[in-house]
């Protein structure tokens, strides 16, 4: 071959592999600045408008579908600067792969009307999901979720109205939740049921102080749940933990206002219910109605044991520590539904008054253990233990518990009814010394 030929030849191969080199840039480039292709599914690329008044719910059902069924690990995404509308929906599994991301870097807002509770109990459902991580923008914000609870009825009334839980999750094991803002829900703003490990942080749940039943995260029937580094202010209890519920652990939580932090109520309807192995640890209440609460039905059956609060502060909080055997919800009677517990009486219900002689049913409380828990009381009851004449409650220790009056020139008082256990180094007490 001539020289000049040669010459030719390796010249074309050497422009060709520049032109593969920079063919190879550019789709880099697009991968990594064109929308993150390779990584998600945006909920625009089927359709939404997210301009706040649009209905999006289609185009998120669909993207929901091309990430649940998809074969790729592609993730689900509200992207930044838009504001989704949906109307209630549900996102169910179970899914292709073994873990599915959902990332809310935009804002969802909710209808400006109500719907029929019946058939849509919650505005957003996730069902059957294992390994989901929803969360939000972060560091780069959005992540917001508006329930607009305001046209659902803000009045006193509206406790005894039907209304929606903003956000559920039933049967999702593996939950991972984090850097999310939640406003205005009309009633629980976040469901756990059904469901085994769960990991939540960096929480910000927000709802008016006199909105009722806008409880921040319940809990029922699930086991090994975490939650950290939240802030919830609502007009309920910050974290409710209902019946079937065991290993709970909440830990870095601001709490207010709101009911503060509550095992129950259980045993509703006489039913059976169990909780256990709960610890609540570092956390502030702030302006609560109540602080550390365990509350149960005086019909009910079950437990509740191995519950400890630890280095809890309280700030101004009505009734910083109390334990309710004998609950009644808004002073009303209970129906027992003899379906649900160990009495039969030919198929009907029954009611059982609360007396001072007690009535042979309750659930059990026991190796509860308060450490460190200081601050303040706005009331004059710091400790109120109210337990069952029948059972009693077991094993309550109280170990530096040093509570003040917020008012000044007022002293605090503990009130113990049928309660046995012990007390160390606790200024405000009224259990036997041991």
């Amino acid at each position: 071959m001539k020289k000049s030929s040669l010459f030719f030849v390796l010249l074309c191969l050497f422009q060709i592999s520049k032109l593969d080199f920079c063919l190879a840039g550019s789709v880099h480039m697009v991968n990594n600045n064109g929308h993150e292709r390779h990584r998600f599914i945006s909920v625009t690329d089927f359709g939404a408008v997210c301009d706040g008044k649009t209905d999006d719910t289609q185009a998120f059902l669909k993207a929901w579908e091309a990430v649940c069924n998809g074969f790729s690990n592609k993730s689900f995404l509200v992207p930044l600067g838009k504001t989704c509308m949906l109307k209630p929906l549900t996102f169910a599994g179970p899914c292709t792969s073994s873990s599915i991301t959902f990332v809310i870097r935009g804002n969802i807002v909710a209808p400006g009307y109500t719907w029929n509770v019946g058939n849509f109990p919650a505005w957003i459902s996730f069902d059957s999901i294992n390994g989901l991580v929803v969360k939000g923008g972060g560091v780069k914000g959005g992540g917001t979720l508006d329930s607009r609870g305001s046209v659902w009825g803000g009045s006193e009334h509206a406790q005894d109205k039907e209304s929606p839980t903003a956000m559920h999750f039933n049967n999702c094991n593996g939950l991972r939740m984090y850097n999310l803002q939640h406003l205005n829900s009309p009633r629980n703003h976040i469901g756990l049921t059904g469901s085994k490990n769960i990991s939540i942080s960096g929480l910000n749940l927000t709802a008016p102080g006199d909105s009722p039943n806008t409880d921040g995260i319940d809990i029922s029937r699930c086991i090994g749940v975490d939650i950290r580094d939240s802030v919830i202010s609502t007009g309920d209890d910050c974290i409710a933990i209902n019946s079937g519920s065991s290993y709970i652990n909440i830990t870095g939580l601001f709490c207010g206002p709101g009911h503060g932090i509550s095992v129950g109520s259980l045993g509703r309807n006489g039913e059976f219910a169990s909780v256990e192995e709960v610890r609540v640890k570092n956390c502030t209440l702030s302006n609560t109605m109540n602080g550390v609460r365990i509350k149960t039905y005086q019909n009910g059956l079950g437990y509740a044991r191995k519950i400890s609060f630890e280095d809890i502060r309280m700030v101004d909080s009505k009734n910083p520590i109390i334990i309710e055997q004998n609950y009644l919800n808004r002073g009303k009677i209970e129906e027992v539904s003899f379906e649900n517990s160990n009495y039969q009486n030919r198929g009907g219900k029954n009611r059982f008054y609360k007396t001072e002689s007690g009535n042979g049913r309750g659930v059990k409380v026991s190796d509860v253990r308060y450490s460190r828990i200081y601050g303040s009381s706005a009331s004059d009851d710091a400790v109120t233990f109210n337990c069952n004449a029948d059972l009693g409650c077991e094993d309550i220790v109280m170990d530096h518990v040093d509570i003040v009056s917020a008012k000044a020139g007022h002293a605090v008082s503990a009130s113990c009814k049928n309660v046995r256990g012990s007390y160390f180094s606790s200024p405000v007490s009224c259990i036997k010394k041991h």
